[in-house]
């Protein structure tokens, strides 16, 4: 094996080759090790990241809902923005760590891939800080009754996360090539100290020492918590870049590498993060939706939402780590180990939401009362998390074939199936659900919009089955 070596006099040769056999030998691994085994340590470094950046997140709302049922209506009208810069910046990191590990010139190929990210990063910021009420707007603020009390603070809010745009993409996009080159602790532990980092802000600066000494509003400290979450994390991304993996970034944009670099970069761009964006893009029409039926529906979705990662956790990890074992596998024709891998994965999600399904229930006042003494928000959010949960496991399902489906080249079938859930059930049964029974309808017509989907994708995965069995005997 064939090492590429820089000139550049900090960068080691020898620690570059082993990384790149380390690399090789990980591979092989995948290939060859326990289903199980490879399985579990390509998913629990992830189950912790995962569990740490949306446990930020949901602390955040926690903190917002302190403050008022007000600012925590405020903020849910923010979440559809906030889920398309997510989208983004997990679209760059795909992006970016496909080029990468296809790329011999690594070096150059990262410093164009950092700049790349800082540009669309700063373009995506600017082009919501310029139009963000109008935005809210069409996600239903323009009918908030508080809106003139909480707009100046939320405004203040979303400059702080605006400004933190470049700072989380190359966090995210580091992140995406630390997994691509196989080291998943560092990339589990780049997103434990993002959210670590801000959780702590977030207390310093709530905390009667610190917050008496203030003069931001609270909606404001939940925005600079952000932000200093957001460069501490990409200081941190970028030693694991240059010194972990012993990548050296270095540049010249006038070169011919460096402007196909660009060029791929963006063809690769649109594609992806457009499929990234149907989720937000349904986020945000239910957010109109939800809005029809008042304020304090919207506090209570959007509670609702940034408890659903938390309860689709595992399945989450999951689609970020069976494609790496499916695609692998199934290049190198091992049909078996891909099923086996499936199955497993399914299994553990079922298992993984029945119990999730079963805390929720059960603690379901508890957390609604938690996040809002109001009772319409309150025993809205409990109905949500009584009704929802068990969907997901439909959800799951539908997610794992999605993410087994792109792993295998069947892109195509992926989008599909994304546009009939979001855009084909998801939303005309919410729609529906609104206009029959107000947001108890919308509760019950997403759930009902997971189950029908998911029965769907069973009987679809049986009928194949019983065809390619048709098929083998008809052969022999």
């Amino acid at each position: 094996m064939t090492c590429n070596r820089s000139q550049d006099l900090s960068y080691s040769p020898v620690q570059a080759c082993r990384k790149q056999r380390a690399r090789a030998v990980k591979k092989r691994w995948i290939l060859t090790g326990s289903t199980s085994a490879v399985l579990r340590q390509l998913t629990v470094p992830m189950l912790w990241a995962i569990l740490a950046l949306f446990s930020a997140d949901l602390i955040e709302l926690y903190f917002a809902s302190r403050l008022g049922v007000e600012e925590l209506t405020a903020m849910s009208f923010t979440l559809p923005v906030q889920a398309t810069l997510f989208a983004f910046a997990i679209g760059l990191g795909i992006v970016v760590a496909t080029r990468l590990t296809q790329a011999r010139e690594v070096e150059e190929l990262a410093a164009v891939s950092l700049i790349f990210t800082i540009l669309v990063g700063a373009t995506v910021a600017l082009g919501i800080w310029f139009n963000l009420l109008p935005i809210l707007n069409l996600l239903g603020f323009a009918d908030f009754s508080e809106r003139e009390k909480v707009w100046e603070p939320l405004n203040t809010y979303m400059q702080y996360r605006l400004s933190a745009v470049i700072f989380f993409f190359l966090i995210m996009v580091i992140f995406g090539v630390l997994r691509a080159f196989g080291n998943m602790r560092s990339a589990a532990l780049l997103l434990v100290v993002f959210a670590g980092m801000q959780v702590l802000t977030s207390a310093v600066l709530f905390s009667p020492w610190v917050g008496s000494e203030l003069s931001n509003s609270g909606l404001e400290k939940l925005g600079i918590a952000h932000l200093v979450a957001a460069v501490t994390g990409c200081i941190w991304a970028l030693y694991l870049l240059v010194v972990k993996e012993n990548i050296s970034i270095k540049i010249n944009l006038l070169s011919t590498q460096s402007r196909q670099g660009f060029r791929c970069l963006f063809r690769l761009l649109i594609p992806i993060v457009s499929m990234q964006l149907l989720t937000p893009l349904a986020q945000s029409i239910l957010m109109a939706i939800v809005a029809t039926q008042g304020s304090d529906a919207v506090a209570a979705y959007g509670v609702v939402m940034r408890l659903e990662p938390l309860a689709l956790l595992l399945p989450m990890v999951l689609t970020t780590s069976l494609p790496i074992f499916v695609g692998q596998n199934w290049e190198a024709n091992k049909a078996l180990r891909v099923r086996r891998g499936i199955k497993l994965s399914v299994l553990a999600c079922i298992v993984w939401q029945l119990a999730v399904s079963l805390v929720l229930f059960f603690g379901a006042d508890l957390l609604g009362v938690g996040f809002c003494q109001k009772t319409f928000v309150s025993k809205s959010i409990e109905l949500a998390l009584t009704v929802l949960p068990l969907s997901y496991i439909a959800l799951a399902a539908t997610m794992l074939y999605v993410s087994c489906c792109n792993a295998t080249g069947r892109s195509m079938i992926a989008l599909n199936v994304s546009i009939l859930r979001l855009f084909g059930l998801s939303i005309p049964f919410a729609y529906f659900g609104a206009y029959v029974a107000g947001f108890s309808g919308i509760v019950w017509g997403l759930a009902l919009a997971n189950v029908i989907l998911g029965l769907g994708l069973l009987a679809y995965c049986v009928l194949q089955r019983e065809r390619l069995m048709l098929s083998k005997q008809a052969a022999i």
